[in-house]
């Protein structure tokens, strides 16, 4: 059924015992799609595996729902999940992003302050992520510091969307 908008796959990635912060992720791209896209007929479209255990299980779907997304989201505070798949989703969504040919178009990490951590793995995953200067990295500490700058984000894709669609359609009506 043609329903007239423009759909962009935003992908959430939040292991561990992160759903408050994964369902802040869902909530920021409503209003997102509120406030900027659905009035212009483009929306976001948010997808992700609700549990941990899915990516087990799931691991090709997975893999295939991030290649098809535009935009992908990675929340991590101190796991990476069951045999570390979500931080090779990560992975495959930065490989993503950087093929022209591929619909992803950007990578954001939110990364949960962890003021107590002490175990050196976690510790390691943290600066890694904070060290990467091909992506943009967000910190919090509460969840609804989460949800406003993830709303931000959102939004500024959106916009982008926009104007692309404007640019689009300049070069559709320029005389010849």
């Amino acid at each position: 059924m043609p329903h007239g908008f423009d759909a962009y796959r935003v992908f959430i990635s939040a292991p561990g015992d992160l759903g408050p912060d994964r369902q802040a992720c869902f909530e920021a791209v409503t209003e997102a799609n509120e406030t900027t896209a659905m009035p212009a007929r483009v929306l976001l479209v948010s997808v992700g595996l609700r549990d941990d255990a899915q990516i087990v299980d799931y691991r090709s779907v997975a893999s295939d729902n991030v290649r098809w997304s535009s935009y992908f989201i990675q929340v991590f505070e101190d796991d990476w999940g069951p045999r570390d798949l979500f931080r090779k989703l990560f992975l495959l969504a930065t490989e993503c992003r950087d093929d022209a040919s591929m619909p992803m178009r950007d990578v954001v990490v939110m990364l949960k302050d962890a003021p107590g951590e002490t175990a050196a793995e976690v510790l390691a995953f943290r600066q890694e992520l904070e060290e990467r200067r091909d992506l943009r990295v967000f910190r919090y500490a509460t969840v609804e510091e989460l949800r406003a700058q993830l709303t931000e984000v959102c939004t500024g894709w959106a916009r982008d969307l926009l104007g692309l669609r404007i640019s689009s359609a300049e070069v559709t009506d320029a005389p010849r």
